[in-house]
């Protein structure tokens, strides 16, 4: 067992304590010596005591006091404590199966690579709200952001230690898009990322109301982002001048065939005019996230 490689598992929590038990609970499963990995929750203000959690499985407890709202800086306090040659970054959404965390190392020596995303697959059922269904057929489709994009979500990822000792932490302070930038930075300056279908988690779908809110908080993000991938013209012009015209049926059709409840073809017209209402509510992040770009480039 001394040639497994030691692993950091760096967890932020804010207001899910439920989720958190659920996670290390999963964690405590994995098939990988328990002696050769620690895990690292970092609290962003939670009012629901997820200390007493962290602690009874064992794992180091920290809280992000400077920067709270923003789980990249909540990451950021846990690597700089972190022990580990391999360092995953988990969300308390996530709930791996019980090969997680031998999958994804294996597949990072493998693969020969320097950064894996695992896959992620939403926790729904026929039980489940519109809300739910919609979240699991429209958000993280980690093998397009990896495969497409040379990026991926930080909700479950494998990482080197030297990519982080070369290109450095989160920024600090973001509220979303901070992964996608950074694993884009990493894989710009040469680190090579692949998809994982087998360091799978299951994640816990937002109802609608979430939803709604997160649509607009990462619609924020997204202006910067343009300028870094340096087409901001062109999806400037795509989501906010031609915000008003419907999605393509097309795209969600896809979307629910490769999903991991693709029984939600049976809601599909509700599916679709919940994706119009979303792409009109997203002008409001763009517009916010545009003029909070050019505010701080003046200062």
């Amino acid at each position: 067992m001394a040639n497994l490689p030691f692993v950091s598992v760096i967890i932020p929590v804010f207001n899910n304590a439920v989720g958190l038990f659920k996670t290390l609970s999963r964690i405590n499963q994995q098939h990988y010596p328990k002696d050769r990995y620690e895990v690292i929750v970092v609290d962003n203000g939670s009012i629901d005591a997820p200390e007493k959690i962290a602690k009874a499985f064992g794992a180091t407890f920290l809280r992000e006091i400077h920067h709270l709202n923003s789980p990249y800086s909540a990451r950021n306090r846990g690597l700089e404590i972190a022990k580990g040659s391999i360092l995953i970054l988990l969300d308390t959404t996530c709930q791996p199966i019980e090969q997680w965390m031998v999958n994804g190392i294996k597949d990072l020596r493998a693969k020969g690579v320097d950064l894996i995303a695992g896959n992620v697959a939403f926790a729904v059922d026929h039980n489940s709200s519109i809300g739910e269904i919609y979240d699991s057929v429209s958000n993280i489709k980690m093998r397009e952001l990896v495969e497409n994009r040379g990026m991926a979500a930080g909700c479950n990822l494998f990482v080197k230690r030297e990519v982080f000792e070369c290109i450095g932490h989160f920024e600090e302070g973001l509220r979303s898009g901070g992964d996608l930038r950074w694993t884009k930075k990493a894989t710009e300056n040469g680190f090579k990322l692949s998809y994982s279908n087998e360091a799978k988690v299951l994640m816990t779908p937002k109802k609608f109301k979430a939803l709604l809110l997160k649509a607009i908080r990462v619609s924020k993000g997204h202006p910067r982002l343009w300028l870094e991938e340096k087409v901001f013209l062109a999806n400037f012009i795509k989501r906010v001048l031609l915000f008003w015209l419907p999605p393509n049926p097309l795209y969600l059709k896809k979307n629910i065939a490769n999903s991991s409840f693709p029984e939600a073809k049976r809601y599909f017209v509700l599916l679709y005019l919940i994706r119009y209402l979303f792409r009109l509510i997203s002008i409001i992040g763009f517009i916010q996230g545009g003029l909070l770009f050019i505010q701080s480039e003046k200062k």
